[in-house]
């Protein structure tokens, strides 16, 4: 198998369609086949022959790619600070509980003091509006109220006496008419007080309390919130495992080693951690290759660091968008993608390392009881294939019905049955 010089790119085990590239790939099995010897059958001179027999059959794909965290839980921070402590380094295991990073917590109590501060105000708000129509503010305008009714009634009460006396000559007119005057001036002033009491009363409505206890809610809220991140100063590990960079992609920020002096913001990735026997392969797929992976299929997984151990694994993801393939040209694009590995032993955890290339064989189809023929007997073209038969009447022409390709051999659909003799000539594979 001729591997690209693209770790991620994929290696093509059969054309993604029939018609010419099947033809291309029948040629290739064709003259490997007609080079090295390789026939099951008897032969005569410049004929080969093969039996047809069912038998199990795979096509699979091969890809590169690299180990990858699989099973991850994200570290990010608390809340925006320095970091003033580091207690561990990218790629070393860490325990659940242990402490990763320790945040200063100036800033946070800064914050947390003025969310007090405003708690504060909003409880004693509170407290005023549950007992507001018996409050402060009312309990005046309700004496402001009262005062300029009773001056007004006093000022009445002169008005009529007044009055008495000017009708027998025994007050002067000014007197009276200055009376009427303050009396106009106090039905005023009654008047204002009355709406002021009417205002103050309404400060106390639903309307009212509803917004108060929203804002007592809020900075209550926010001060448990202040108090919870200051809690968290001390990052710990959420889990066990392999403590990772994030993926840049997520956060270029993140990306970086943290150190002690680093500020960070709230939300800021540190780093991933990965389970134990949760690891992955990362992997792309051509266009041609997209729709031939499916998850849940099974890989077998190889690599030059694996000290000769071979992996097991399933097709966990395959990417609905598509992003352009690193330094290509024109519209080539690919897939991301990525393979489950089933859980390591102890041996093969011991050699097995995150960022670490890997060769996957992925398992496209599987028939344990297929009809196989030699690539070289196929002829013709797709859907028109075609086989030469011989039996006891000579040899003739079978139309046949192609499947999937391997290196092995053509799976056939129909056409042939189990005991057929297909026979082809070395120096014709076409037939032609």
């Amino acid at each position: 198998m001729i591997m690209s010089s693209n770790r991620f790119a994929p290696l093509r085990s059969r054309p993604a369609a029939l018609g010419i590239g099947t033809a291309v790939v029948i040629t290739f099995i064709v003259g490997f086949a007609l080079m090295h010897g390789c026939v099951d059958g008897g032969q005569t001179a410049g004929q080969h022959s093969s039996v047809i027999e069912s038998r199990p059959f795979t096509a699979t794909l091969g890809v590169t790619g690299i180990i990858a965290p699989g099973d991850v839980v994200t570290v990010t921070a608390p809340f925006d600070g320095k970091i003033s402590r580091v207690g561990f380094e990218y790629g070393a295991k860490v325990t659940k509980g242990q402490a990763l990073v320790t945040l200063d917590t100036s800033e946070i109590e800064r914050q947390r003091d003025a969310a007090e501060a405003e708690y504060l105000k909003a409880s004693e708000a509170a407290a005023d509006m549950a007992g507001w129509s018996s409050g402060l503010e009312v309990s005046q305008a309700r004496r402001a109220a009262a005062a300029a009714a009773f001056d007004l009634s006093e000022t009445q009460r002169k008005i009529t006496e007044t009055k008495n006396l000017l009708d027998r000559g025994l007050v002067a007119r000014d007197e009276y008419d200055a009376l009427i005057e303050q009396q106009r001036n106090q039905e005023m002033a009654v008047s204002a007080a009355r709406q002021e009491l009417a205002e103050a009363l309404k400060k106390g409505d639903a309307a009212n309390r509803r917004m108060t206890a929203i804002e007592l809610g809020t900075a209550k809220a926010r001060l448990n919130e202040l108090e919870a991140e200051r809690a968290e100063a001390i990052v710990r590990s959420p889990a066990s495992g392999i403590i990772v960079h994030p993926p840049s992609e997520k956060n270029e920020a993140a990306a970086q080693t943290v150190h002690p002096g680093m500020s960070l913001v709230k939300g800021q990735l540190i780093g991933d951690i990965a389970r134990p026997n949760g690891l992955a392969v990362a992997f792309q797929l051509s266009e041609a290759d997209a729709n031939r992976v499916r998850p849940g299929q099974h890989v077998e997984i190889t690599g030059p660091g694996f000290d000769s151990l071979v992996l097991d694994g399933t097709v966990a993801t395959v990417a609905g968008e598509a992003v352009p393939e690193s330094g290509s040209e024109g519209s080539a694009v690919t897939f991301a993608a990525s393979a489950r590995l089933h859980p390591l032993t102890a041996a093969q955890t011991a050699v097995v390392r995150i960022g670490m290339s890997a060769t996957l064989s992925i398992d496209l189809y599987r028939n344990p009881n297929a009809l196989v023929a030699p690539a070289a007997s196929i002829q013709g073209t797709a859907p028109d294939t075609f086989v030469m038969v011989k039996d006891a009447g000579g040899t003739r022409r079978v139309p046949v019905r192609i499947g999937e390709v391997a290196a092995d051999g053509v799976e056939v659909l129909s056409g042939l049955k189990p005991g057929d003799v297909v026979v082809w000539s070395a120096n014709s594979p076409d037939g032609d």
